[in-house]
């Protein structure tokens, strides 16, 4: 085979001219016949790893993978690269079932994807032995190791793929694992001394902040205001939460709906369907929703709640910006809901799993709390040194976030739980502080504590996060036994009173100031927004129109980066049309000239004299 085989199959089918990082080197070690595993982030193109060499290989891809709906777009979307891809799963109706086994007996079919569950059917592994395999392709795959964070049983029926067929490769791809997980999952799939590629986790065009919670239902309302029309997840740690926080964004005039487990399959597919096809703006959900979705225009990504561990906010977080595009990732922090998780981590009965939980948790906590670059911060915990002295795209390196001394407000609050006998919720010490004038506090008499109103210069959000975090410092400790949260003075908090202790404290940004960012090529994505934001809107249209007809998501067609790339350019011959990223011969010839004529109708209309002569509009 020529050399350069890849790079022309990369131009012609998938309109590229060049790989992404890592892309080539696996692509020519799968066509070697080597086993692989890749851990690239999310975003990075992992799927054409493993649906260039279907092409070219003699025999089908089998591509493992864990959600139906990912394997319906993923099938969509080779289908409308022109590569011959097909599912079989427990959707499959019996007409589709013996089309796509008839097409793979008679070689015409590069990729079939299926779930763990139907490769461990045993019928199902005895028609592949009938068939030639060119390789199988593991996507998820960290699903198979205990130690990651999706961690699926029936992933283990994979290893036997080794015994059953000794002579197939095998390609395992991730977006997630630490060295541990990696380690278990080469070990539980038995690769035979595979290939190996850990690519960055960098994802330079996402922005990470990280804000104080108080007023969630404002925070919310404020920064989905200041993005009109853009598209975004926004995760929340219980059903009811959705729920609740669906029906309110509903109630304010945003276009959501919620998602999670206590919904039928039904509801949620379609929600998932219509989320895809650009026909719903935002998705409240659970950390149930995500893992399937192949959406490349998630414009934000919100966590209303702390995630539980770092490996979860990576991986839900990567969601956003698939195309490349600035996308913002925003953490709303409360040390309440570190209290909170703590307490359900204490009734964990096995001490491993509880010691493991928490050492979790504490990860993600120092993430939030982090004094550094939070891109440093997210890609040491994989392994990885961030070179730059400041990423440009994060609130720590804009400059948004400081730490400061709270010894003295500490030992104010510290003193109100004293001296009300530290019998009392955390609103109440509150009011005691800032001096309100409540029937209660005058009823108790805590208007004449010496306290009373000693931190009316700070207003009440401030000190609820104060006296949140001296609990999780260790300052305080809530009361067993109570109704509601009580929190007392520790020893440790005795000596922050008695001036032996200092305390600090981050001082978060509020969403008022919307985060600046830095990203390669960025000047050129807003350039085409903003001055031909008339002729890009046209072609998402255009490009809606002609999803609906094919029943598939907008982005399928040609993502978001490819249509700012048209109306940045302006192409105005078909030539041209096939320069620009992502237009390859099989959507050239399938949608190019639609597009074409658009915009050359556009510059027709809006350039009084046009340096063109369009003769292949005659």
């Amino acid at each position: 085979m020529d050399e350069n085989f890849p790079q022309k199959v990369l131009r012609q089918l998938f309109g590229f001219d060049s790989f992404r990082p890592n892309q080539e080197v696996i692509i020519k070690s799968i066509l070697s016949g080597c086993d692989v595993f890749a851990v690239m982030p999310t975003g990075g193109g992992k799927s054409l790893c493993y649906q260039l060499p279907a092409v070219i290989f003699d025999g089908v891809c089998v591509v493992v993978s864990p959600l139906l709906s990912l394997m319906k777009d993923q099938v969509d979307s080779a289908r409308e690269l022109g590569i011959r891809a097909a599912t079989l799963n427990s959707t499959t109706g019996k007409r589709d079932f013996v089309q796509t086994v008839q097409a793979m007996e008679n070689g015409n079919l590069d990729l079939l994807y299926v779930s763990p569950e139907r490769f461990n059917t045993p019928g199902f592994i005895e028609r592949l032995k009938k068939n030639k395999i060119a390789f199988f392709a593991i996507d998820e795959a960290h699903c198979i190791s205990e130690w990651g964070h999706q961690f699926r049983p029936d992933y283990l029926a994979l290893r036997q793929i080794v015994d059953i067929f000794p002579n197939v490769p095998i390609a395992a791809f991730t977006a997630t694992a630490t060295a541990e997980v990696s380690a278990d999952i080469q070990k539980q799939l038995r690769l035979r001394e595979p290939f190996c590629v850990r690519a960055s986790f960098d994802r330079p065009n996402l922005s990470y902040r990280v804000v104080y919670k108080d007023d969630l239902s404002l925070q919310l309302v404020s920064f989905l205001t200041s993005v009109p029309g853009q598209s975004g997840i926004i995760y929340r740690g219980t059903r009811k939460k959705v729920e609740d926080t669906a029906k309110m964004l509903t109630k304010h005039g945003f276009d959501v709906r919620p998602y999670h487990a206590g919904m039928s399959d039904t509801e949620r597919a379609w929600v998932q369907d219509a989320f895809s096809k650009d026909q719903i703006q935002i998705i409240v959900a659970t950390i149930a929703f995500g893992m399937g979705i192949d959406k490349s225009n998630v414009r934000f990504v919100i966590h209303a709640d702390l995630p539980k561990n770092i490996e979860g906010y990576y991986q839900e977080t990567g969601r956003a910006g698939r195309d490349g595009s600035p996308s913002q990732c925003l953490l709303l922090f409360g040390y309440q809901d570190v209290i909170l998780q703590k307490s359900f981590i204490d009734k964990y009965e096995d001490p491993q799993v509880r010691d493991t939980t928490w050492r979790q948790l504490q990860e993600m906590i120092k993430f939030a709390e982090a004094d550094q670059c939070r891109r440093k911060a997210l890609l040491r915990y994989f392994g990885e040194e961030y070179s730059s002295a400041n990423c440009g795209n994060c609130d720590f390196c804009n400059d948004e976030i400081h730490r400061v001394d709270a010894t003295v407000d500490a030992q104010k609050a510290l003193s109100a739980m004293q001296r009300t006998g530290n019998r009392y919720g955390i609103g109440h010490l509150v009011d005691v502080l800032v001096g309100a004038k409540t029937a209660k506090i005058k009823q108790l008499k805590h208007n004449t504590l010496p306290t009373y109103g000693v931190g009316s210069d700070k207003p009440k959000p401030y000190w609820r996060f104060l006296i949140n975090a001296l609990v999780y410092k260790g300052a305080a400790i809530m009361k067993p036994d109570c109704d509601y949260p009580v929190p007392q003075v520790t020893q440790y908090g005795w000596d922050i009173m008695r001036g032996n202790e200092p305390v600090e404290i981050i001082q978060f940004p509020t969403l008022k100031k919307q985060p600046r960012t830095k990203v390669e090529n960025e000047d050129v994505l807003t350039d085409s927004i903003r001055n031909d934001h008339d002729l890009f809107e046209m072609l998402r249209q255009r490009r809606k129109e002609l999803a609906q007809e094919r029943h598939v998501p907008p982005y399928v067609i040609f993502t978001d980066k490819t249509l700012l790339e048209m109306a940045n350019q302006k192409p105005m011959t078909p030539e041209d049309m096939l320069k620009i990223a992502g237009v390859g011969e099989r959507k050239m010839e399938v949608y190019g000239m639609t597009f074409l004529e658009l915009i050359v109708d556009y510059v027709l209309v809006t350039v009084e004299e046009p340096e063109f002569d369009p003769e292949w509009l005659e």
